[in-house]
This record gives structure tokens, C-alpha cells and sequence, in this order.
């Protein structure tokens, strides 16, 4: 999603951007800043903490290169999807002008005021200075502004030299919390301006997809495919989209018999067995944890096998994704349902389960819990390998103990559709949880959770070796 900030030159467009970057104005990607005109074309900045928000830092209005007259014609709106209207000291006609053009778009839109922490100080001489009535009388004046138009617009007050003040907090939490509801709400509109715009139109906005980075000729290829079947209609794509909101996944947990599938679901939705909203066969599984996601115990799975395989990929086709229990390497049933799963075009995990058992089957050896655990992965990549499966993740996994192996690797996707990334196991919350995870081949993912809010993530991953984040009793390593 494209985000222009946009206002009168001089209004503190680019040190906005810079503090929503969280970068300083002398750092190296920082938006140029300055007290005459800087920026002279529009310039993207990759928001650091979405990878679906692109901030745009348009020239200021209002100057003799970009007079107010044909500032919205040069600056060709209709190529972005949402917009931050920046005013400071007052609110000006150019900034209805912007917003009058934003509004016949159709299109959403922020108003902040900057400098708010440099209108205070020059008020703080008078006698009866009130820091909370000056903002309530700076508020009051942009809301009087848009309530006229009856417009409904969030409206924050910052400094971007002092950030901790004012809104600049609030205005990155509900930019970062709104970008999946404005996503959706944008989306018809950028397709109806590719696809059913006027020639010159729908050629600019094309343009500037394919050459910013924003889509892949292929993907704009495929939109074109896909708005023609939903009638050329933008409320049509709109509603599409909006069903994907009551949209669940239904995944399906696939093992033989004693396999461990029923205690797999169950720990997944932090669940104990046999209890009150346990697994149970041919019923759906959920969790507050996942509202959008029903697990389906499937164990058994041999007694859908002795059928013929166009029956059992027909009720394997019942799900849309699959996670597929290896109990027994010697037995190749979990690699034919992968195949049939695959010629649904389906995805699926592979999951060992047991894993305790086996390293007390294999105590009599001289070799440490990781290098057991180590071979056993070489091994079974090699039996993934030989039967072509090797696209496929498999995880190692104990249900009994959800902090231990591959456990919070297998979860933690599922619960980045419901719940972000935030979960920890139940318990854990104190603990820093260091989680490394066999890819394929020789390439290994690394993550680390529960770094307390008070530490800038950017700034520590650039200073990560030189900080002691936490005690040695503090850390937990899960994999190998």
C-alpha cells in the first residue's frame, strides 16, 4: 500500500517520514530535510515494521517549482492508495484543496499537525498557558475543518524532534493496526484505476506499479484475469475480499492410528487430552487462538488409503491444509498422501512426532541429545529427498512439552494469521525464546521472542553483539 505524505512546503513532510522510520535526519536513509525546498520528486521509504506499507514523500506545495494551482494534477494522485496530510503552525486552504481531491478519490487519509512541541513553547510566555488547552484548541481547529465537509478523518498532533511526546506513538499504532482494513478497502479502487480507468489513466497507475516495485507484470497479468470473472465491478472485488474476513482454514491433522495425531491437535490449542474442548474425531477443533483456523483430527488415516487413490484424494480435497504425521519411517504412507495432496495443488508440513521417545531409545549411545537429533533430521531429509518431497518443512515435535524441538516453529504461522507474533508458551512469558529450525538443506531459520517492548528492535539488531539483553538462566534454546 502507498502511502504519500503530502502538505505545504515547509510543513515538516520528510522529518515525519523520518520519525515514523525511526531514523535520525543525518542518518544515511533518512529523508533529505532542510529550511529551503529538498525534495523535488517523490521519494519511497520501505516502512520498516510492515512490509506492505510503502511511505511516499512528495514534494511541498505551494512554491514556484509546485504552485497549489497544478500541484495535485503534477503530483498525479490516482497513484496512491492512501495519503497523511501534513500542516503545521495552522490549518491552510491548501490543505482543503488536498483534501477535497483525496476525497473525490474516494480515497482514505490522515491529518497531522507537526511542530506542535515548537507552537507550544512560543505559547508557553503567555500568562495563562495551558499545555492541554493549546493542543485541545490545535485539535479543535482541524476537526472544525472536516466536520464542515463531514468528513471522518483521524487527526494526530506530533513533534518529529521530540517522538515520545504527543501522538507520534499513537499515529504509528493505528497506521500499523488500520493497513489490513485499508488494504482491502484500497485494493478495489487500485484495480478499477488499472483496468477500467481511462487510457491514460490506467497507463500511469500500471506504470507505476510495475516500475516502483509495487506488482510483478505477471501478478498484474492474473488481476486483469480476475476482475473480468467478478463483472469489472469494484464493489464486486470488495465484497470478495470482505469474505475472505469470515474465511476459516480448515487443517487437517493426518495419522495412522496411535500416531499421536489427536494429542498434536490438542496441543496446538493448548489443550489438555480428554478434557473439555479436546480433540474428537469427524468434529472440527478451535481455539480462541485461532479464530480462523478449525484443526480436524484425522487418525486413521491407512483405513482412507485402502481405498483407491481418486478416493482418497477426493477426501483429502475436503481441507485446504495439511499436516501429515510421519510415526514410522519404514512405512511410506505419509509420502503417498504428500503426493496426493500435491496433485491437489495443496500444501502440507511433514511432523515427526515422539521425539522423546526416540532420544530414550537412543540413550545407550555416546552422542549428545543434538547430534541424535541432528542425524535423525539428515536422515529423514534423505527419505524426503528420494521420494521428491523435499519442497515440504518437517518439524520434530513432543506435544507434551509445547516449549520443547521444532513446537513453536510449526505454531507460530498459524498463529500469525490470528494473533501476530506475539505468542509465547503458556508460562514462558519471562523468558527470552531462542528457536532455530532446519530448513532445507544446509539453511537453518533463526527467531527470537519476548525482547522486552522497552528495546528498539532496529537499533538492536544493528548493535545485537554488544548488548547483554538477559542472564544466561534467562534464555531458552529450543531445536538443535
Amino acid at each position: 500500500m502507498d502511502v504519500a505524505v503530502t502538505g505545504d512546503s515547509g510543513s515538516g513532510k520528510s522529518s515525519l517520514i523520518n520519525a515514523l522510520l525511526g531514523l535520525d535526519h543525518d542518518d544515511e536513509e533518512a529523508a533529505p530535510t532542510g529550511v529551503v525546498e529538498t525534495t523535488i520528486i517523490p521519494a519511497m521509504y520501505q516502512y520498516p515494521y510492515n512490509p506492505n506499507l510503502r511511505l511516499w514523500d512528495l514534494p511541498g506545495m505551494g512554491t514556484p517549482t509546485f504552485t497549489s494551482k497544478s500541484y495535485v494534477e503534477t503530483m498525479n494522485f490516482d497513484l496512491y492508495d492512501m495519503f497523511i496530510v501534513v500542516t503545521s503552525e495552522r490549518f491552510r486552504e491548501n490543505n482543503m484543496l488536498l483534501i477535497d481531491e483525496i476525497e473525490k478519490q474516494k480515497k482514505p487519509f490522515y491529518v497531522v499537525r507537526t511542530k506542535v512541541d515548537s507552537d507550544l513553547h512560543s505559547q508557553s510566555k503567555k500568562q495563562s498557558f495551558s499545555a492541554a488547552k493549546a493542543l485541545k484548541v490545535m485539535r479543535d481547529e482541524c476537526l472544525k475543518y472536516l466536520e464542515e465537509k463531514n468528513l471522518n478523518a483521524h487527526v494526530f498532533l506530533v513533534s518529529s524532534h521530540d517522538t515520545e511526546s504527543y501522538d507520534m506513538q499513537n499515529l504509528k499504532d493505528t497506521l500499523e493496526n488500520e493497513v489490513p482494513k485499508l488494504r482491502r478497502d484500497v485494493f478495489p479502487i487500485f484495480m478499477s484505476n488499472m483496468f477500467t480507468a481511462t487510457k491514460r489513466k490506467a497507463t500511469d497507475v500500471k506504470c507505476h506499479a510495475l516500475q516502483s516495485g509495487k506488482m510483478r507484470k505477471k501478478d498484474v497479468q492474473k488481476l486483469q484475469t480476475v476482475y473480468k470473472d467478478l463483472g469489472d465491478g469494484t464493489n464486486n472485488v470488495k465484497a470478495a475480499l470482505e469474505a475472505l474476513d469470515h474465511f476459516q482454514l480448515d487443517v487437517a491433522v493426518l495419522g495412522e492410528t496411535g500416531s499421536g495425531a489427536t494429542a498434536l491437535v490438542n496441543a496446538l490449542l493448548g489443550q489438555e487430552n480428554g478434557t473439555q474442548g479436546s480433540a474428537r474425531a469427524e468434529i472440527p477443533a478451535t481455539s480462541p487462538q485461532y479464530q480462523d483456523i478449525r484443526f480436524w483430527d484425522v487418525s486413521g488415516i491407512e483405513q482412507v488409503m485402502d481405498g483407491s487413490v481418486e478416493q482418497m484424494k477426493q477426501s483429502l480435497d475436503n481441507f485446504d491444509f495439511y499436516i501429515i504425521i510421519a510415526s514410522d519411517w519404514q512405512r511410506t504412507w505419509h509420502l503417498e498422501v504428500a503426493k496426493a495432496v500435491r496433485e491437489l495443488k495443496k500444501h502440507y508440513h511433514f511432523v515427526q512426532t515422539k521425539i522423546d521417545c526416540h532420544l530414550q531409545a537412543q540413550e545407550y549411545l555416546c552422542c549428545s541429545e543434538t547430534e541424535i537429533l541432528d542425524g535423525l533430521r539428515a536422515q529423514c531429509a534423505q527419505e524426503l529427498q528420494r521420494a521428491n518431497v523435499t519442497q515440504s518443512q518437517l518439524f520434530f515435535i513432543n506435544s507434551m512439552d509445547r516449549t520443547a524441538l521444532d513446537f513453536f516453529s510449526l505454531e507460530n504461522p498459524f498463529a500469525d494469521a490470528t494473533k501476530g507474533d506475539n505468542l509465547l508458551p503458556a508460562g514462558t512469558e519471562d523468558k527470552i525464546h531462542i528457536r532455530i529450525q532446519q530448513r532445507n538443506g544446509r539453511k537453518t531459520l533463526t527467531t527470537v521472542q519476548g525482547i522486552a517492548d522497552d528495546y528498539d528492535k532496529k537499533k538492536l539488531v544493528k548493535a545485537f553483539k554488544k548488548i547483554n539483553i538477559v542472564k544466561e538462566e534467562q534464555l531458552k534454546v529450543h531445536g538443535f
